[in-house]
């Protein structure tokens, strides 16, 4: 399958985490998670927990959290986690979700198919950002393709501060060549959001 702009766009930032950031790029791996509905209500409560691992190691753990469905429970549920520290998170904004079940025929009385679950995800002025994942669980797909999403903005935001920490010093120190790296860099990023 041939990459669009946009995927190869975010590969070239993916490089930058691991330039830049190197071990300590944020990383979420999920742990559980827990949905459940009822007909007398119409919110949907969402609890999940996952290892945030980076510059800090701990465990995450979000209850309660209300939506209009899971989807909406969890991304929100991240979105309030992570918005205090990470302000350019408040430009995404969950635009489109598709789940594709993935059938064999079979013999088997049950489907055994696994499922894909798209996230299409808009930053603003940026475009759409997709964020895809691939299991037997459509409910577990969702939850890693919202962490992949969170995790991704979480390292761009870091990764700009990073930089521009470096290109203060560089300018301080009449780096011209330091400094030139850092502006190619940030052009990078800033094609995937801005920050500020």
């Amino acid at each position: 399958m041939k990459e669009t702009p946009q995927q190869f766009r975010r590969q070239n930032v993916k490089k930058l985490f691991d330039k830049i950031l190197l071990q300590s790029k944020t990383q979420f791996l999920p742990l559980s998670i827990n949905v459940s509905e009822s007909l007398n209500d119409d919110f949907t409560t969402t609890d999940f927990s996952f290892e945030e691992k980076g510059a800090t190691q701990r465990i995450i753990t979000i209850r309660n959290s209300k939506g209009k469905g899971f989807i909406d429970g969890l991304f929100l549920g991240l979105y309030k986690e992570y918005i205090k520290n990470y302000a350019s998170l408040e430009k995404l904004k969950l635009v489109d979700l598709m789940v594709n079940p993935i059938m064999k025929a079979g013999t088997n009385i049950g489907s055994g198919a696994s499922t894909s679950v798209l996230f299409r995800v808009e930053v603003k002025n940026h475009g759409i950002a997709e964020f895809q994942h691939k299991s037997r669980s459509m409910i577990y797909s969702s939850f890693v393709s919202a962490l992949e999403t969170f995790q991704f903005y979480i390292n761009c935001e870091r990764c700009f501060y990073k930089i521009k920490l470096i290109a203060n010093d560089a300018s301080s120190r009449n780096r011209g060549d330091i400094l030139q790296s850092c502006m190619v860099d940030l052009s990078t990023l800033t094609e995937v959001n801005t920050y500020a």
